[in-house]
This record gives structure tokens, C-alpha cells and sequence, in this order.
């Protein structure tokens, strides 16, 4: 294919992805922890460390995000309520000291067990991790690249010290999952850790970028 159509067609793509999927695919995923409600399903997930750790607490976080972005889209913080938000969440620390706490609790294995067998500790498992959503939904942008970078770092090496944690341990952490289901959630933390890193480094690159464009015009 020609180069010069690239441009072309790449923008074209960007407007499609834009316009119809990214929107259909926040409401899938602001609507997808309802399927939790559905005793087998949820079973299903629950009974399998990995799915309970990388698959439902992130689809948790993620409807919470997409409902907050929602919001702001037609309820865009203005006047008094924003400025108040604004410095309650100053440059994003809030939202960011809230989230790296959700992930510590949730990161004990005695939690996990706790949240199994016991329907308030599993009530707030769902909500923790959905606010958790929601406030960093809008703190995310406030933050500055060393807010962010401090963040995302700190939160990666929770979640690769934990992940190496359950790969090593040399018997189970948790009562209700066996080791080699501990082993897979280890893996996976590891891999989500490795993610983590990399969204922070692009959005702080991206912010980077940014105000040296900013600046380059103020000038």
C-alpha cells in the first residue's frame, strides 16, 4: 500500500475507533460488574484466584472509571463543586493515595478469604474497587508526570512484590485457592505490574509532550 494513503486511512480508523467502539466499549464495561450478579457467574469467577484477582477487580475499577468520565462529559465540574473537588483532589494526590490503598488491602490473601465468606467484606471489596474507579477517573488528569510517575510506579512494584510473593511461597497463601491457581494470580500480577509501568511512562511522555508544545507557542 502506497504511503501517502496511510495518513489517510489511519485517521479514518482513529474516527471510527472514536466515534463507535470506544464509546460502546465504556458502556460494556459500566455495565459488565451487573453480570456479578448472577450466583454462578460470580462463583465461577470467585473460585479461581486469578479471574478474582485480574479480572474482577480491574472490570470493578473500570465501570467505576467509565461512569465517572460519563458524568463529566455532561456534568463537567464547574463553579464552587469544582473548585472545592479540585482542591480536595489537589493535583491528583487524593484519588492516588485512595487507589494505592484499595490495591494494598486487596493484595493480603487473608482478604480474599475474607471476602469469600463474608457477604459486608465482599459488599465492600465491590465498592472499594468501583470508587476506586471513580476518583481516579478524574484524579488521573490532574496529576503531573512525577505525580504519575511516583503512582504508577509505587503501584507496580506492589503488585510485582505481591505477584512474586505468591509465585514463590512455598505453600498456599489464601484457604480458599490452591497453590497452583496462587501461582497463576502471581503471574499475572507480575504481567499487570509490567502494564502498569508502560501506561505511565506513555501518559507522562504524552504530558511531556504537551507542554513543550504549549510552551513552544506561548513563545
Amino acid at each position: 500500500m502506497s504511503a501517502k494513503y496511510t495518513p489517510w486511512i489511519d485517521g479514518i480508523a482513529a474516527l471510527v475507533a472514536r466515534k463507535r467502539v470506544a464509546p460502546r466499549l465504556s458502556v460494556l464495561l459500566a455495565v459488565a460488574p451487573l453480570l456479578l450478579l448472577w450466583p454462578d457467574l460470580r462463583h465461577f469467577v470467585e473460585s479461581r484466584m486469578a479471574l478474582h484477582m485480574l479480572l474482577e477487580f480491574p472490570l470493578l475499577m473500570a465501570s467505576g472509571w467509565c461512569l465517572r468520565r460519563w458524568w463529566l462529559r455532561r456534568r463537567p465540574a464547574q463553579g464552587g463543586a469544582g473548585r472545592l473537588e479540585r482542591l480536595l483532589d489537589w493535583r491528583g494526590w487524593t484519588g492516588a493515595t485512595f487507589v494505592t490503598v484499595v490495591t494494598v488491602v486487596w493484595m493480603v490473601p487473608s482478604m480474599l478469604d475474607a471476602a469469600l465468606l463474608s457477604l459486608p467484606v465482599a459488599a465492600f471489596k465491590y465498592l472499594s474497587w468501583w470508587l476506586a474507579g471513580w476518583l481516579l477517573a478524574a484524579s488521573w488528569y490532574r496529576m503531573d508526570a512525577e505525580v504519575l510517575l511516583f503512582f504508577a510506579g509505587n503501584l507496580a512494584w506492589m503488585m510485582a512484590t505481591a505477584g512474586l510473593l505468591y509465585l514463590e511461597a512455598p505453600a498456599q497463601l489464601c484457604v480458599s485457592y490452591l497453590q497452583d491457581d496462587q501461582q497463576h494470580a502471581g503471574l499475572g500480577l507480575v504481567v499487570l505490574a509490567v502494564a502498569a509501568g508502560g501506561l505511565a511512562l506513555r501518559q507522562m511522555m504524552r504530558s511531556g509532550e504537551e507542554a513543550g508544545a504549549e510552551g513552544l507557542i506561548g513563545h
